[in-house]
């Protein structure tokens, strides 16, 4: 619901039923609208790291797994109630207003972030690197958003494989 209609479509009301439940108890689990949003969100993080940590299931080299990261993206975009990221939604309708939205979206990005770097550095990959696959992860997202489509993840993966191809296993030490 946050996805599709963003904070102000999370009424008590509606809430209630969509979880099949009466707005008193939405009400007194959620007494302002802020609540359920940080709670979206803390849900969203734990869903996209334990859905990383399952595309990764069983891969050994560091580049495939990044890759993995982009395999992901796809699945995400492929499922029909993915409408867009929800820390770049929340961001963008609550980020100025809201300092815990904006405290949970770079939260979000600092996760992510780290993630890309600890796999660019075992790929034996420079750090601007992993700089570059965040972009392209959170360009993915906004383009599919837009677009509804997958073609975005692709893009980005290909994209990958194509700066991944110009290092090779000691060429990052070359550019430091």
């Amino acid at each position: 619901m946050f996805s599709t209609s963003g904070a102000a479509g999370l009424t008590a009301g509606r809430v209630a039923g969509a979880a099949l439940t009466d707005a008193e108890t939405v009400r007194a689990l959620f007494p302002e609208r802020i609540v359920a949003v940080v709670a979206v969100l803390r849900f969203r993080q734990e869903r996209w790291t334990l859905g990383l940590a399952a595309a990764a299931d069983g891969v050994e080299d560091a580049r495939d797994e990044i890759l993995t990261v982009f395999a992901h993206l796809e699945a995400s975009f492929d499922d029909d109630a993915w409408t867009g990221c929800a820390f770049i939604n929340g961001y963008g309708e609550l980020g100025h207003s809201e300092p815990l939205v904006a405290a949970l979206a770079a939260e979000h990005l600092t996760i992510l972030e780290a993630h890309l770097h600890e796999l660019a550095a075992r790929a034996g990959l420079p750090v601007h690197v992993a700089d570059a696959l965040s972009l392209l992860v959170h360009g993915a997202k906004v383009e599919a958003a837009i677009h509804g489509t997958t073609r975005p993840a692709r893009s980005a993966r290909l994209a990958v494989v194509t700066l991944m191809g110009a290092y090779g296993p000691t060429a990052a030490s070359a550019f430091i």
